[in-house]
């Protein structure tokens, strides 16, 4: 007899402290009833076990009521801890046993391409370099463990844009000797989706910064940094970095544009904690399994899954964005796709 696991986590867009209007932080409005979409799944599929997921950074009153509603404690996990990338997010599961992942150790400087940077667009840094950057520390050059879940800022780029706040996180540029920025899907602005970050150079392209002995030289002066020396770039990410941030295969296919990739990518999950989440459960690895995904996305739940070798009999998925289901259906063309996660309110609805 098969196994029965429900996967989900609902768009967090309502929820998120990153949305400065109309954020929800009751459990009430149109993030809630996307909520129990899922817990009404769980209800009708009668799962064997299951997962949920969510941004940390939701008001106390909705985290309080969805661990109300699903009657466990959430575990709060840091991708970090096994990607380059710092991503704190809640994980319900009636998965007993879970525990906190083993650091890997990886900072960003780990999974960039090389051979991209005379690629991407570059970006100028700011004269005002030193606001909010940090300044050098030697320490932090050899001690990959003192910065084991954080971003590592060191300044600001140069805009143009009328009454510009050149402290906001679209302009902010980071160190790949960290963690990168969560990885965003909705997000806007000059940095959006990725981030920006001094990627290392060759000495051949042109608009690098060169860093000697812990200063970087911007437009004839000189000031402090964390960057290890050598010449550097100011760029966004590359999409298959940011592929390897949220530890997706190399060889899963996006075939759409990278615009739809990178909002993708910003909105799944970080593949490997799903998996490690997903090891505790018992039989993953050797009972058949019937799986339904709500607001399945690109389906980084198979991808954890097909990571821990499972069975998979059927998928079914929910999912009603044309660019995630090609590029699911691309990869996985078994999956079976259900619409809208607000169908399973109907009557008798069942798979």
């Amino acid at each position: 007899m098969a196994m029965k696991l429900l996967l989900g986590g609902s768009p967090c867009t309502h929820w998120s402290i990153a949305r400065t209007r109309n954020r929800e932080t009751v459990p009430s409005g149109e993030g809630w009833e996307m909520f129990l979409n899922y817990l009404i799944a769980r209800e009708k599929f009668s799962p064997d076990y299951w997962l949920y997921e969510n941004n940390k950074s939701m008001s106390a009153a909705i985290w309080k009521q969805i661990t109300a509603e699903l009657g466990v404690e959430p575990n709060l996990i840091n991708s970090a801890l096994v990607s380059g990338q710092s991503r704190w997010r809640l994980y319900w599961t009636n998965i007993p046993g879970v525990e906190q992942p083993e650091d890997k150790g990886i900072l960003l400087m780990d999974i960039l391409e090389s051979g991209m940077v005379c690629k991407e667009k570059a970006y100028a840094l700011g004269s005002t370099y030193g606001k909010g950057g940090g300044g050098y520390d030697p320490s932090r050059q050899s001690s990959r463990e003192t910065r084991i879940a954080e971003p590592v800022r060191i300044g600001t780029i140069e805009s143009n844009a009328k009454n510009t706040d050149f402290d906001s996180q679209q302009y902010r540029v980071y160190s790949p000797y960290g963690k990168s920025v969560t990885l965003c899907g909705q997000g806007g602005g000059m940095g959006a989706k990725t981030g920006f970050y001094a990627v290392p150079a060759d000495g051949t392209t042109q608009s690098a910064y060169e860093v000697r002995d812990g200063q970087i030289a911007i437009k004839g002066q000189r000031y402090p940094t964390n960057l290890a020396d050598g010449l550097y770039i100011i760029r966004k990410l590359t999409v298959t970095e940011c592929k390897r941030l949220q530890t997706v295969p190399e060889d899963y296919i996006f075939p759409v544009s990278d615009t739809q990739a990178y909002k993708m990518l910003g909105n799944g999950w970080t593949v490997d904690v799903i998996a490690h989440i997903l090891s505790y459960c018992p039989g993953i690895r050797t009972a058949p399994l019937e799986v339904l995904s709500m607001y399945d996305g690109m389906s980084c739940g198979h991808l954890a899954l097909d990571r821990l070798g499972a069975n998979i009999q059927h998928y079914y998925a929910t999912e009603i964005d044309k660019y995630a289901i090609k590029t699911t259906q691309h990869n996985y063309p078994d999956t079976i796709q259900l619409g809208d996660a607000f169908q399973v309110r109907g009557a008798g609805w069942k798979l």
